[in-house]
């Protein structure tokens, strides 16, 4: 399928169904967000405990939620947008059936509505509370497919514009354009996203560090430090499992290893830091060699790398 194909696929009807992933895995769901992103959808709703670093089944309300960039993110209880702007809703089985956090009324909405809906789920017969049929069935839904075919009609984009994703254990849009930067400005390839992540407190220029730094931020005190407790470390692990397709152990190793590099050098992750460092100028140069009006890839990697640390 062609990116264009997928464009119009979700914009064709009120609803558009995605299932990811395949098979039987109870997270990575969050990975397809910028994916949609890239496909100009902003706003998004997903239940508010994968933004926090608390057990799977927690939530606390009032607490601290991290989040890559691009993302607008709203609360179905409380949903702030008007009905003709496009939304994506990313769910469960579970979470529709088992919680009160039905999707119901958002479909409901939108195919009253000039907006679209784009529902990712976890699987393709996925029903919402009250249906009498699978999504996918419904007159009013485009069944685009799997997120699958998503990403590879994304990637056969890039490859047209001349890009190549790099890392070869994920389907994270976001996590390839990290490392397409990172050879772009230090001219070494990454591989994994352990790679990635092993250099991203050297690369204060790369997007995804101002998360990084919102998740070490000292509670008490300026700067960084380093998470209080174990328990915190694994709820790491699982925001970052929510978002990379690795399993339970390798997820919270990375945690420790982020955890523990924090410990190690107050530096790391420090946004008063970071800001000072010469490797923004490194990136401004990379910059230098991109063309941004040639397409929305370049365009979004120059604004990167020549965008400031906030």
């Amino acid at each position: 399928m062609k990116l264009a194909a997928v464009k119009r696929r979700l914009e064709a009807n009120e609803v558009a169904f995605i299932h990811d992933p395949e098979g039987s895995v109870h997270f990575w769901k969050l990975r397809s967000l910028p994916a949609l992103q890239h496909l100009g959808v902003g706003d998004f709703t997903y239940p508010t405990s994968w933004r926090q670093l608390k057990q799977t089944w927690e939530y606390e309300k009032g607490g601290r939620q991290y989040e890559f960039p691009g993302c607008d993110y709203h609360v179905v209880g409380n949903m702030d947008l008007t009905a003709d702007e496009d939304l994506a809703v990313v769910t469960t089985s579970y979470y529709e059936h088992q919680t009160k956090y039905s999707i119901k009324q958002l479909v409901d909405r939108y195919t009253v509505s000039e907006g679209s809906l784009v529902v990712v789920a976890d699987d393709r017969t996925f029903q919402p509370v009250g249906g009498t049929r699978p999504l996918y069935q419904e007159q009013f839904v485009d069944r685009v497919g799997s997120y699958e075919r998503v990403y590879e009609a994304i990637e056969e984009s890039y490859a047209d514009a001349g890009w190549q994703l790099p890392l070869r254990d994920t389907k994270n849009l976001f996590a390839q354009d990290n490392a397409v930067l990172y050879k772009l400005v230090e001219g070494t390839r990454l591989m994994t996203v352990e790679e990635l992540l092993d250099v991203l407190p050297d690369a204060p220029y790369l997007p995804m560090y101002g998360t990084f730094c919102e998740i070490f931020a000292a509670a008490d005190a300026q700067g960084s430090g380093p998470l209080e407790n174990d328990d915190k470390i694994e709820a790491l692990g699982g925001w970052l499992r929510r978002r990379i397709e690795w399993d339970r152990q390798e997820s919270i190793q990375i945690a420790r290893e982020l955890n523990r590099a924090v410990a190690d050098d107050v530096e790391t992750f420090d946004l008063s830091y970071a800001a000072r460092s010469p490797k923004h100028r490194k990136a401004k140069e990379a910059a230098k060699e991109l063309t941004p009006e040639a397409n929305d890839i370049e365009s979004k990697y120059h604004d990167w790398l020549t965008n400031d640390l906030p």
